[in-house]
């Protein structure tokens, strides 16, 4: 009878639970008896990260931000990606420092590796979306934005190549297979009927 089982499993499971078990997991107990107090001692652990990472944000959009002239006007999203893309470097850079210090925090470590992996697969889907998108630029901003972001590429790969995932890659080679298939396009002769 499944009554019977089931009693027959809380006997044992009440068992389990004597004064041994709650002496070798006070942490555990605590938690339980305090949720609050835990999820605040979390946030002071990670406030270093956060704190990190809003600095390296800023210091990011102010490099973004400094290039915008350079590239030849702002160029909607695609240029917003494409100096994202190119301010990537030193943001992992950063990131992968942070995550090396053996003196900080290991919930904040654990944080940063987190947001190195997003940051990882956010700039790969960048690649696929600007690759995409940049043959569409007025011509003025086109060459520049173009050159830029496959230069990028080219470093991002050689430097990150082997830390990518299989969807990361796909993402990358989806983005140049659409801007070599437009720029071919572009310079196919027509065959069609000319005016």
């Amino acid at each position: 009878d499944k009554a019977v089982e089931f009693t027959a499993h809380l006997r044992q499971v009440a068992k389990r639970f004597d004064h041994t078990l709650v002496e070798n997991n006070k942490a555990i107990i605590k938690l339980l008896r305090d949720p609050n107090a835990e999820r605040q001692q979390y946030l002071a652990l990670i406030q270093h990260f956060t704190d990190f990472r809003d600095n390296i944000d800023q210091k990011r959009a102010a490099f973004n931000s400094s290039i915008i002239d350079k590239l030849g006007g702002s160029a909607g999203e695609v240029g917003r990606m494409t100096r994202d893309t190119m301010s990537s470097f030193s943001y992992i850079e950063e990131l992968t420092d942070y995550i090396n210090q053996d003196n900080y925090p290991t919930e904040a470590r654990g944080l940063a590796k987190e947001h190195l992996a997003d940051t990882l697969d956010k700039t790969c889907q960048q690649f696929k979306l600007a690759l995409r998108d940049v043959n569409s630029l007025p011509t003025t901003q086109r060459k520049s934005y173009s050159e830029a972001i496959k230069a990028t590429l080219e470093t991002f790969t050689e430097q990150y190549g082997k830390e990518l995932s299989e969807s990361q890659h796909k993402a990358i080679q989806s983005g140049l297979e659409s801007y070599r298939h437009q720029v071919n396009k572009t310079h196919s002769p027509s065959r069609g009927f000319s005016p």
